[in-house]
């Protein structure tokens, strides 16, 4: 019983303490805060700096390693992040508006293990480029349009439907089918509307004719079947074609009728050779 009493009067005297310590706060802590509260935002920075560095002096190295670590390692963390996600998205940046020499499809032929490395360095010997220029090359496109279409064949023609519905890819390398699929529906230029006149001469023995919208002419690829362009790039299709998509703007239609002078030049190169 007189343990129980003790230690009542012992709980009653720590709440009276507590309560006294509350209710007169220590007047150097009091007058502090209500000297901060006075201050503006940069004052009360740099007095709170001032205190810091006070607490850190008392401090041993490595006291003060323990102290830094335990207070401001999320702030570390945060600013490694930001800078990491800065550099992140400033390379993206970088390599999205790097300009682009050239944007190729080859469909089809998903076994080509050359042509990714030798359309780049043809065109770049035949077209002086910036040094940091892209080439956009794709050859793992599979159109088969007699086949039954599975869920894979959908991302492929979803794919397709997206170059030729936006001004990006200037050449398409496929086989006859893909060329009859698409020009019907007018996502093929016609050559003879749509190419320079000298051009249109020079592979005028080579054009491919189809179905399509234009009423007059119907001439929506060229046949490249052994071309030195196609040698060297070691193209697999029996009898691949070349065209160009509808939606091309000036820009990019020049440098789809660069490519095809490129190839005409290789083939008259390789004559004067010989």
């Amino acid at each position: 019983m007189e343990e129980n009493l003790a230690s009542q009067k012992k709980s009653l005297q720590e709440i009276q303490e507590a309560t006294e310590k509350t209710s007169n706060p220590d007047p150097i802590g009091t007058e502090h805060a209500l000297e901060l509260h006075a201050m503006t935002r940069s004052e009360k920075r740099k007095i709170q700096r001032e205190e810091e560095k006070a607490k850190l002096k008392e401090l041993t190295f490595w006291k003060k390693i323990q102290y830094i670590l335990m207070y401001y390692t999320w702030k570390f963390i945060g600013i490694t992040a930001a800078v990491v996600l800065i550099v992140f998205l400033g390379h993206q940046i970088y390599v999205i508006t790097r300009p682009v020499a050239l944007d190729i499809v080859l469909i089809n032929d998903p076994t080509n293990s050359v042509f990714e490395t030798e359309v780049p360095a043809l065109y770049g010997s035949y077209y002086e480029q910036p040094k940091d220029a892209r080439y956009v090359i794709d050859t793992q496109f599979q159109i088969d349009p007699d086949a039954p279409y599975t869920s894979a064949d959908m991302a492929y023609y979803s794919k397709m439907l997206a170059i030729l519905s936006t001004e990006s890819t200037q050449i398409i390398i496929c086989d006859a089918k893909v060329v009859d699929y698409y020009a019907i529906d007018g996502y093929i230029l016609e050559l003879q509307h749509g190419l320079p006149e000298d051009l249109f001469s020079t592979f005028r023995d080579r054009m491919y004719e189809c179905d399509g919208p234009v009423k007059d002419a119907d001439f929506y690829a060229i046949d490249i079947s052994g071309m030195r362009f196609t040698e060297q790039t070691g193209i697999q299709i029996e009898e691949p074609y070349l065209c160009i998509p509808t939606c091309l703007g000036e820009e990019n239609r020049q440098i789809a009728y660069q490519f095809l002078q490129m190839i005409s030049d290789m083939e008259t190169d390789g004559d004067s050779s010989k």
